[in-house]
């Protein structure tokens, strides 16, 4: 098999067997659980990790740093990668550069090996996700299709719940290097999956132009195909909602366990500040993931938002207020992070598939961006010692930003990229018969996939 012959993206959102449907989302939904184990790991052993290697606040604050670099840059090389040379070896290749990298952070010994090694691991971990998202989008039913990649990335949280439970229970009887050797197997062992159950996606043409994929990028170029047909302002508006929001998740599970020891609150029980807000993500998540099969995901989001905002000024005048504050904490949660975990279903909806993960993972990048400038800028105002009602009023402002954001992009997405559940599938069901590939997927006459 060659993984990196050239294999333009087809949709497969048609007769795929329910059981194939499940298989390919339970594979998507492993990456997804990594992604969110990754991204938190070195905060999980940051204690001990310093420690160790006798490194300062502000040299880890620049492993931190590059991590996170690496993931922005990893998600905008991929997606036009996973567009023109096929979504499962741009993953494959993005999985392997994550398990490598992360299993040599085990023997780093210093901030500037712990440096490189986070930054080229970030850059395999942000390479997954837009082709991941592509496979969940383009083998799910058109009916199922933004529901089905909500629940995939429900794996990012869980993953970042489940391996902080498990990192802190193996690292203090293994050691903080066990938790990266972990990481990194984990990330290389789903390779395995990834290869047998991922369609090997075949180099189809586009549906409604005739074009080969790899042909409409070259002769266009990647960027002026993104903002194509109306795209321009529906896809900005929804960039903007993405870093808006992601700037306000960013600074909440960064700070809050210590907003919340700065107010009286135990160290143990401030930890599961994060923790609790990101199972309120789940719970949200599964929410939103329902009512978008019947709604679509824009009109929801944006309520969720709104709701989000108002809760966030209550939080602001509530940390530190006994079970109150949790309670709290869970509902912003639901509403913001697990708001959030749709963007992808979003992205997938507004980009044709011969763009789609470039225009996913340019959404990814935008949305990692606001993760490092939410802490940033979020420390700076805690550093000026401005009342923390203030601080939250300014956090929902970024919520109200978000819905803001999704309505424009509701409100100018072509009506072909929309696409009415009911309508699509009334079309699909009058088509005439066409060929299957190697998986069942219907493909267009004479674009047949042999399973390379």
């Amino acid at each position: 098999m060659n993984l990196m012959q050239n294999e333009g993206p087809y949709d497969t959102s048609v007769a795929l067997p329910v059981r194939r449907i499940v298989a390919i989302t339970l594979v998507c939904f492993a990456v997804s659980m990594i992604d969110g184990f990754d991204t938190l790991m070195l905060s999980f052993v940051a204690p001990l990790l310093s420690k160790s290697l006798n490194i300062d606040p502000a040299s880890l604050g620049r492993v931190f740093g590059a991590g996170f670099i690496g993931t922005v840059v990893g998600s905008l090389i991929a997606g036009p990668l996973a567009d023109r040379f096929g979504r499962r070896p741009t993953l494959v290749a993005a999985l392997i550069m994550t398990g490598v990298f992360t299993l040599a952070c085990a023997w780093a010994t210093s901030a500037t090996e712990l440096s490189i090694l986070r930054l080229l691991g970030g850059l395999g971990m942000g390479g997954a996700i837009p082709p991941v998202t592509a496979i969940t989008a383009e083998s799910a039913p058109v009916r199922r299709r933004s529901a089905l990649v909500i629940l995939m990335f429900i794996g990012f949280p869980l993953g970042a719940v489940v391996g902080g439970a498990i990192s802190a229970v193996l690292m203090m009887r293994f050691g903080w290097p066990f938790v990266f050797q972990m990481g990194g197997a984990f990330a290389l062992l789903v390779i395995v999956p990834v290869l047998w159950v991922l369609p090997a996606t075949a180099p189809g043409r586009n549906a409604q132009k005739g074009e080969r994929p790899g042909a409409v990028l070259q002769h266009r170029g990647m960027l002026p195909r993104v903002f194509a047909d109306g795209r321009g302002v529906a896809a900005t508006a929804l960039w903007v909602g993405v870093l808006a929001t992601m700037i306000l998740s960013g600074f909440l599970v960064s700070f809050m366990p210590t907003l919340l020891h700065l107010n009286g609150v135990a160290p143990d029980r401030a930890a599961m500040g994060a923790v609790t807000l990101n199972v309120g993500a789940i719970v949200g998540a599964l929410v939103l993931s329902t009512v978008v099969s019947r709604a679509g995901p824009f009109v929801p989001v944006a309520c969720s938002f709104i709701g989000g905002a108002v809760l966030t000024v209550v939080l602001g005048n509530l940390i530190g207020v006994g079970h109150a504050t949790f309670g709290m904490l869970f509902a912003v949660g639901a509403c913001l992070v697990g708001g959030q975990l749709t963007f992808p279903a979003i992205a997938s909806r507004l980009f044709p598939t011969d763009v789609r993960a470039a225009g996913v993972g340019a959404t990814m990048a935008i949305g990692r961006l606001g993760s490092i400038i939410g802490p940033t800028v979020g420390g700076w105002l805690i550093a000026r010692q401005m009342p923390l009602p203030q601080i939250f009023v300014i956090a929902a402002c970024m919520a109200l930003i978000g819905a803001a954001g999704v309505s424009i992009a509701r409100w100018r997405t072509p009506a072909q990229a929309e696409g009415h559940d009911g309508a699509a599938v009334s079309a699909q069901a009058a088509q005439p018969a066409q060929p299957s590939n190697a998986y069942g997927a219907q493909v267009p006459h004479g674009e047949v996939n042999h399973g390379r």
